[in-house]
């Protein structure tokens, strides 16, 4: 692994909330083998902590108070899908993981992970250096933009430059999100993250990280290693994010089909011990046959 020298400038940081099966080990355990960063782990329920990697790099944040305030059903201990509306009233935990983070680390830069983002090799060296190249950018984030002029913004991996830019944002983001909410239910943080930056018309501060190597779950397709064209060759992706596909399961499919690809170990997770024995089967006909076993309920 190339350690960067930004490494132990940097936190990277999850959220947990409920006992979620493998994902979160998966997207732990890639953060661990590609940085030497610290890694701070939003939860609520001590049980949540549960099966996660240990690690003396690993501080747990409890957001059990905050949660009450927020008046969140935190309690059931089940995982929480993107179909169902208490997703979106959770993940308003995010902007208070954030302060709370900032507040306890010394480091200048956070990034922010979803439990489904797993690093595929190192990512701290060229993203840092570019913030180092940019005093201007303060955030950078994936997006999933289809349409020019209508950027679509995803927080499921995004890179914060802490300081007075990040505490403004972070308070804008908070409390729009409680105003979203109140109007529609199923207002996530992608959707508080992109109305702000268009309502900043797209401001320098924020960069879009290239699609190509910090792509979205719906570009899966760049993980083939079939040539269309002999010598015509993606650019290697830093992270997976396994979005775009809703269930647990499914998310666990995406990311084998992705990790097989790169050749890299899976065999740990149990779920995918049980399609060990399909593996031999092109990608498409995996899926395909997956797709009959992997049903949503």
């Amino acid at each position: 692994m190339a350690v960067s020298i930004y490494d132990s400038k940097c936190a990277v940081v999850f959220l947990v909330i409920n006992h979620i099966q493998d994902l979160p080990v998966l997207a732990i355990n890639s953060v661990l083998q590609n940085s030497n960063s610290p890694i701070f782990i939003g939860t609520v329920r001590e049980q949540d902590q549960e099966g996660l990697p240990v690690d003396s790099r690993i501080t747990f944040i409890d957001l059990s108070s905050e949660a009450f305030e927020l008046g969140l059903p935190v309690g059931t201990g089940i995982y929480e899908s993107f179909e169902k509306d208490v997703f979106f009233s959770l993940v308003q935990l995010k902007w208070v993981l954030f302060r709370k983070v900032s507040a306890a680390s010394s480091c200048d830069f956070l990034i922010y992970n979803d439990i489904d983002v797993f690093w595929l090799r190192p990512v701290l060296p060229d993203l840092l250096e570019a913030f180092e190249k940019s005093a201007a950018t303060q955030l950078m984030i994936q997006h999933f933009t289809w349409v020019p002029g209508l950027p679509q913004l995803c927080m499921g991996f995004v890179a914060f430059r802490i300081g007075n830019y990040f505490d403004e944002l972070i308070k804008d983001a908070s409390d729009l999100h409680t105003q979203m909410l109140k109007s529609n239910p199923r207002s996530g943080d992608d959707d508080v993250i992109t109305a702000l930056y268009r309502r900043k018309h797209f401001p320098a501060e924020i960069q879009l990280l290239p699609q190509t190597t910090f792509p979205v779950g719906n570009l899966l397709n760049l993980f083939s290693k079939r040539d269309q064209f002999p010598g015509l060759q993606p650019f290697s992706p830093y992270i997976f994010h396994a979005n775009f596909v809703v269930g647990l399961k499914k998310k666990l499919l995406i990311t084998s089909i992705a990790y097989r690809q790169h050749n890299l170990d899976l065999r740990a997770v149990p779920f995918i011990k049980r399609l060990l024995m399909l593996l031999k089967l092109p990608t498409f006909r995996l899926y395909f046959n997956l797709r009959k076993i992997v049903k949503p309920k």
